[in-house]
């Protein structure tokens, strides 16, 4: 768990945690996004959900952002990419970044930063070689700043078309290392300021 101001991250885990996701998909990928069509239950529960582990952001107990993630296959990206076996590529070791989303009010804050930190630092514990998403079209910009490299072309219709992307574990520390060096030095000070008040 890290605690920056009134901004909270850890890993999802209580049933409150997880209901909050599924509402927090529902508005994203249902209302905002029309990748899913719309049940009138205001949750949506994602298929891979057994699969999957949630990095979550809390603002006062309320859920503001979450990333998603799995490294155990079948991969819903396999269903986009031209050639699914690249994904089996002797020594590869993907995991696949899902359900990225923050509500709208907090999407200049710390809570996208401080998710992209909190899933750059699981990376170095885990036997991970490549990242790979459904990028949004919208924010293949994003993207591309990232690292994340096309696998194919787009797939989809109106709104709701995505990219299959990869980006070498490696080559993030390249492309946002020093975002993350500064991310540190923030959380240090941080850490310091609330350990003196």
């Amino acid at each position: 768990m890290l605690q920056i101001g009134a901004y909270c991250f850890k890993q999802a885990l209580s049933p409150q945690e997880l209901e909050q996701v599924h509402r927090l998909n529902y508005q994203t990928f249902v209302q905002e996004i029309p990748q899913h069509a719309d049940t009138g239950t205001g949750q949506l529960v994602d298929k891979f959900h057994e699969k999957n582990r949630y990095l979550i952001c809390l603002k006062d107990n309320e859920l503001v952002g979450m990333i998603s993630w799995c490294d155990q296959p079948p991969f819903s990206i396999a269903s986009r990419l031209p050639d699914p076996s690249i994904l089996e590529q002797p020594g590869l070791r993907p995991v696949e970044i899902r359900l990225m989303a923050v509500v709208p009010t907090e999407r200049n804050s710390l809570v996208l930063p401080g998710l992209v930190w909190a899933l750059f630092q699981q990376s170095k514990t885990m036997p991970w070689t490549h990242f790979v998403i459904s990028g949004v079209v919208e924010q293949r910009e994003l993207h591309t700043h990232l690292g994340f490299e096309p696998l194919g072309p787009p797939i989809g219709t109106g709104r709701a078309q995505f990219t299959p992307m990869w980006l070498p574990v490696g080559k993030l520390d390249e492309t946002m290392g020093r975002s993350m060096q500064l991310w540190q030095k923030r959380l240090e000070r941080s850490s310091r300021t609330q350990q003196t008040a």
